[in-house]
């Protein structure tokens, strides 16, 4: 019977450690993606802005904003309007001149409950916005794709809660945008720099597509130069590649992810891509 019961007691223990090794490895997996660049989008794929993933715990984070679009600023104005229409109604109920009529009271009661409606139709409008968070894990080279509730904290700042990994792809993991844009890469060698014309094919806030008539391999890195904005200064996003595509006429396509991005080159990137999708947008409606 001792035995029995030891062995019971084992079998009835295992499923609760299992339990706690799935969560502990889900939470590992989580925290894996601190420091993440993200895209933040509706549900509809609406981008809303560009940010850092930090902070994470368990199923909260932290995003700290790079780029906002006029979405993510309307948005913050439904957190942080001031409601002085009632205020200032609230101030007035509070003189009274004498004795009320029943028909003065009606109209405040109506009035009241006007007020209470128009107070609960704007905390609807304030309620955590559900999102879906997209980014690139450098270490696995994967895209990861989450969701969540978020809501603003400080300037730039958004809290996410009910963080979860929805999926985890080859794919892309951030909107491109379509360009042909005259470039440059730089590679180095010893002593010696070398310079390659090429032509940029599309671009997104974690990497770009070229075409160039020089071979590179899978893992080379080099500078990549080229203009994204008429009236700024060229931009160089240090690359490297991932894939490599062979072409007709002696040309080869690569796939390029960002190593590093300063802030203002991310602003540039960004801006492109917001106003791509409002043409996009526009051109759909008939605009």
């Amino acid at each position: 019977m001792r035995l029995f019961g030891l062995f019971g007691k084992g079998s009835k223990e295992q499923p609760k450690e299992n339990e706690q090794k799935t969560e502990e490895n889900s939470q590992a997996e989580i925290t894996a993606y601190s420091g993440m660049r993200v895209e933040v989008t509706t549900f509809e794929g609406e981008l809303l802005f560009v940010a850092k993933l930090v902070n994470l715990r368990e199923n909260q984070a932290v995003l700290q904003q790079y780029s906002e679009t006029e979405r993510s600023k309307e948005i913050l104005q439904q957190y942080t309007e001031e409601e002085e229409d009632g205020k200032t109604q609230e101030a007035g109920s509070g003189a009274n001149a004498g004795p009320e009529s029943l028909e003065v009271v009606f109209a405040r009661m109506l009035a009241e409950q006007a007020e209470k409606e128009k107070d609960s139709e704007e905390e609807k409008q304030k309620e955590p916005l559900h999102v879906r968070i997209r980014g690139y894990n450098d270490h696995e080279r994967k895209a990861v794709y989450m969701e969540g509730f978020i809501t603003p904290e400080e300037k730039h700042t958004w809290k996410v809660e009910e963080l979860t990994v929805t999926r985890i792809g080859n794919d892309r993991a951030f909107f491109r945008l379509e360009t042909n844009l005259d470039a440059v890469v730089t590679t180095f060698g010893g002593f010696s720099a070398r310079e390659q014309d090429c032509k940029m094919l599309n671009i997104s806030v974690g990497g770009a597509r070229i075409l160039s008539e020089q071979l590179y391999h899978e893992g080379d890195k080099f500078l990549l130069k080229v203009q994204l904005l008429e009236d700024r200064p060229m931009s160089v996003m240090f690359c490297e590649v991932l894939r490599v595509f062979e072409r007709e006429g002696s040309k080869y396509e690569y796939g390029c992810r960002f190593l590093e991005l300063n802030e203002e080159d991310q602003d540039k990137i960004t801006q492109n891509i917001f106003a791509a999708q409002l043409a996009e947008r526009r051109k759909k409606r008939g605009q």
